[in-house]
């Protein structure tokens, strides 16, 4: 897409209501408990000598690039990326009613892989704006035992996400046929 064309459609960014209410639902559609990972953001230990890590959900690029072929088709969105030093812009363009939508964030390079995790990262940061895995924000922040190296068990993070929110259930999500009503 031609940058003059794209520069033409940045006003229609911030107007969320033009996505049809059923296209938002499919986007919004909690990830199952399967397709959430978690990572380990600081480790430390305690004064008995354990160890301890705080964990983060996120859900890998692939997972969003899949949602948004299920929802959207593959023709249904686009992104460009620009890079400025460190840090990775993705405009994200999706397609609705025959109008592209475009929203942006972006990301810092990451510690392994840093141009590939740069890409990635922004491209689901610019994915959160359309609702794409907006509800692993709404998951509490959890401590969890792990090694010497910060490796931990994932169903301890589980298991202490259920302790903080006894009524939140990731493990019943069924995304039925994220295609009907396109």
């Amino acid at each position: 897409m031609a940058t003059n064309n794209k520069k033409q459609l940045v006003v229609k960014k911030t107007n969320g209501s033009k996505v049809p209410p059923t296209t938002k639902q499919k986007l919004e559609k909690p990830f199952s408990s399967e397709q959430i990972k978690w990572r380990a953001q600081r480790t430390g230990k305690k004064k008995d000598g354990s160890n301890w890590a705080f964990v983060l959900a996120y859900v890998d690029v692939r997972t969003v690039q899949d949602r948004l072929n299920q929802v959207l088709g593959l023709d249904g969105w686009q992104c460009e990326h620009e890079v400025f030093g460190h840090k990775t812009i993705c405009h994200l363009g999706v397609r609705v009613n025959g109008e592209w939508i475009w929203r942006s964030d972006g990301a810092g390079d990451t510690k392994y892989e840093a141009d590939k995790g740069a890409l990635s990262d922004s491209l689901k940061r610019a994915s959160v704006l359309f609702g794409i895995g907006r509800h692993l924000y709404d998951l509490p922040s959890v401590f969890v035992k792990c090694d010497d190296k910060g490796k931990f068990n994932m169903s301890d993070c589980w298991e202490q996400v259920r302790k903080k929110s006894p009524s939140l259930d990731m493990t019943k999500n069924d995304f039925g046929d994220l295609n009907q009503d396109r």
